[in-house]
Parts: C-alpha cells; sequence; structure tokens
C-alpha cells in the first residue's frame, strides 16, 4: 500500500529546501598583487605574516581623515580579507584571492558581516595593517584607494558593482592601479604617516601610527605640505606660460 505525506508536511519540505537553497550570486571581485610586489613596513622591511589586507569600504556618509583616525575602525565594513596562508604569501609578496558581490549587495567572504552593506558605487579601499589598536606601539597601517587616474591596467575605480549583474561578471582590481594613499604610501607615492623612505620603486609600504594626541599635528603638517606643493606647482605653471618681458604684440 502506497504512502504518501500529508500536504502539510509535504509544505514544510518545500520551504525547508527553499529557504537553505544559497541565493544566487552576483558578480565576482579579483582582488590582488603580482607575485613579488615590492611592498614595506615603515622601516623598508618586507611585509611579514603580521600583516592583514582587507577589501572593503566605511559606512554611508563616513569619510576617512586623519582627523576622525580613530573613528575608522568603527565605520569600517570588510568585504574580503587575505592573511598569511589564506590569500597572502608573505614569501612571495604576494596577494591574490576573490569574493563575490551578491545580489543582495552582500559579500560572500566569511570575514564579511552579513548584514552590511556594498551599495553601488561606494568606494572600496584596501586597509593594510599588522593591528588596528592605536594604543599598541609599532601599529603600521596604510589606507589606499584607486579614483582611477586614467592610467590602470584595468580601468575604472575601484567601486562596488550593481548586486543585479548575473553571476559571471567579475571585476580585476590590482595593487598596481592604486592611486591615492590616505595614510602610508601606494606606487610611490607617500601619505601620511613616520616612514623610512625606500630607495627604489615600491607597491604598498605602511607608515607607524603615532599616538592619538599626535594626529592633529601630523594633519595639519601634511595638509600644509600638499598645499605648499600645489602652490609651487602652479608657480612653475605660471612662469612657464607668461609672456616674456621681451614679447611684443
Amino acid at each position: 500500500m502506497k504512502s504518501f505525506l500529508p500536504i502539510q508536511a509535504l509544505l514544510a519540505l518545500v520551504l525547508t529546501l527553499v529557504c537553505s537553497s544559497p541565493r544566487a550570486e552576483g558578480s565576482t571581485v579579483f582582488w590582488g598583487s603580482f607575485s613579488n610586489d615590492i611592498m614595506l613596513d615603515s622601516a623598508g622591511n618586507s611585509l611579514d605574516g603580521s600583516y592583514r589586507f582587507e577589501v572593503g569600504t566605511f559606512v554611508s556618509g563616513f569619510t576617512p581623515t586623519l582627523a576622525n583616525i580613530q573613528l575608522w575602525e568603527a565605520n569600517w565594513m570588510v568585504f574580503d580579507a587575505a592573511v598569511d596562508g589564506d590569500g597572502w604569501s608573505p614569501l612571495d609578496q604576494f596577494v591574490n584571492t576573490s569574493s563575490d558581490h551578491t545580489a543582495s549587495a552582500g559579500s560572500s567572504s566569511p570575514d564579511a558581516d552579513p548584514a552590511d552593506v556594498f551599495e553601488q558605487g561606494a568606494l572600496a579601499y584596501l586597509w593594510v595593517f599588522n593591528s588596528k589598536d592605536l594604543g599598541v606601539a609599532g601599529t603600521e597601517w596604510a589606507l589606499l584607494a584607486n579614483y582611477d587616474t586614467g592610467t590602470d591596467a584595468f580601468p575604472g575605480a575601484w567601486v562596488f558593482p550593481d548586486p543585479n549583474l548575473p553571476p559571471g561578471d567579475s571585476f580585476d582590481w590590482q595593487t598596481r592601479d592604486l592611486d591615492a594613499a590616505l595614510f602610508g604610501g601606494v606606487n610611490n607615492t607617500q601619505g601620511p604617516g613616520a616612514h623610512t623612505t625606500p630607495p627604489g620603486a615600491f607597491t604598498i609600504q605602511t607608515h607607524v601610527v603615532p599616538e592619538p594626541g599626535s594626529l592633529v599635528l601630523l594633519g595639519a603638517a601634511f595638509a600644509f605640505t600638499a598645499r605648499r606643493s600645489r602652490r609651487s606647482h602652479a608657480r612653475d605653471l605660471l612662469l612657464k606660460t607668461a609672456p616674456s618681458a621681451n614679447w611684443s604684440p
């Protein structure tokens, strides 16, 4: 004699299967570096296994600056991470990993908070550090971004894509395309933080994070240097384009 599941049990089974099925993933973000890139700490030593690489963004409305550096961690959302043995190889100075930007604008990475939303168009940052504790001596950071200056090997700023893109679409975020150092150094450009300038080209350099009381002075000094550099460039440009004293129409 055949037996059948009661209709209530059958419906419950179907509901369970539907709810337990993973949601279709959206596009994939591949991110990393070239093997044997030059990635240094503040003293010019190669980054070791104590360093962690995180790609993510800050909550909507929060812009990281030196003035609010103590609030970075509280407003940070991790999209994906690479650590020694899992996406980060100190021996080869190589970062290579990926994560899906899901249909709900989340992340498939186990390092991400399932509640975090990475909105379309939000700027992605790379945060490299050996500790996030500002009170620990020897804490070093680099907070980097790619605004896309037009020289990218893979054109386009690091921004989170449309979550409705079909599975199979992908993006390639490479450290060689990073062009802004909010803290630390990237691709031969130095930002704020104490460091020894390496003698040659480099990809990433972390800088020492000063004690909280020194951050205001550091920010003021860096802003003054940037303004002075801009004024100097403007003056040189004016001298190059100004008419000669012997010029006549």
